[in-house]
């Protein structure tokens, strides 16, 4: 028991969450050094050339948010850009959905930027310790939009367990001084894969950055299919598209999910998702911003 206890409490330091506990402090809370994207309202010249280049007409037909991007293009690039996302062979505790964001790209708006937001129903720990209800993990992507994927993501960056001591960050792509991708097939293509750990669900570019210590326990493992989530566009800061998870079709009983708790939750709220972290810092945070020059 003594022992059970200390992992707890080891568990809690090192990786920010209530292993004793369901609560633990938002990531805006653990870390000072996150940063926050508003995307300029104006649309960069360079930005309609893209869309151009996209076929998409008239941006502002479907612009919810307000970031002149239709939000069905949005919703088909962030599917389609998606990197081959490795669930751990072993995980069973995996109800998951995926809130995106997709702007601009503050450093070159021939860009986008687009931040994956992956939620948890659970995080399971290491046998019940250091679990907790709710759970949110981020990576994102710097695209190309005039290039197909997967050639057009041109780098990704994951950042797991951010703000605690167990912070690690991974970053892969084809822009300058970035270290090549892991790569698998998804729709007979070769995408990048990110790799998320088991039960603790820490995202990372590479599997030679996922410990199998005690920050993610069993480390990570290539899934013999990508996973195939589901997608909500959260819109912008300022604009927001969704402000109920459930009624946006994310944590609904229809899709498995159970937890009342987690219910009609707006991700753009001060609130955190269940136990984990604050949403709205994930979706602005520019940590996961990779420079377009490189990495």
């Amino acid at each position: 028991m003594r022992r059970a206890v200390a992992v707890a409490i080891a568990l809690s330091a090192l990786t920010g969450i209530g292993a004793v506990g369901r609560s633990r402090v938002s990531r805006a809370e653990a870390s000072s050094a996150r940063h926050r994207y508003h995307v300029a309202t104006t649309l960069a010249p360079a930005t309609k050339q893209t869309l151009a280049a996209l076929g998409t007409g008239s941006a502002e037909a479907g612009d919810g948010d307000g970031d002149g991007i239709d939000d069905a293009t949005e919703l088909a690039l962030a599917r389609d850009y998606f990197p081959y996302f490795s669930m751990d062979p072993r995980e069973d505790c995996s109800r998951h959905g995926v809130l995106f964001r997709l702007s601009p790209h503050p450093r070159d708006p021939a860009k986008l930027a687009i931040w994956y937001v992956v939620l948890y129903e659970r995080d399971c720990g290491l046998r019940g310790l250091g679990s907790h209800v709710g759970d949110d993990e981020v990576f994102g992507e710097v695209i190309d939009p005039t290039v197909p994927a997967p050639a057009g993501i041109l780098a990704v960056r994951a950042i797991s367990h951010q703000g605690t001591t167990c912070e690690r960050v991974s970053t892969c792509g084809s822009l300058p001084k970035c270290e090549p991708c892991d790569t698998a097939v998804r729709a007979n293509r070769l995408y990048p894969v990110v790799y998320s750990s088991f039960h603790k669900h820490g995202n990372y570019a590479s599997l030679a950055t996922c410990s199998a210590w005690l920050c993610d326990f069993h480390g990570c493992g290539l899934a013999s299919s990508p996973d195939e989530p589901t997608f909500v566009n959260a819109g912008e800061p300022d604009r927001p598209l969704v402000r109920d998870l459930t009624a946006g079709g994310l944590v609904t009983p229809a899709t498995g999910w159970s937890e009342q708790s987690l219910m009609h939750f707006d991700p753009w709220s001060e609130r955190n998702f269940g136990g984990a972290g604050n949403v709205t810092d994930d979706l602005e945070d520019e940590s996961f911003l990779v420079s377009p020059s490189g990495c």
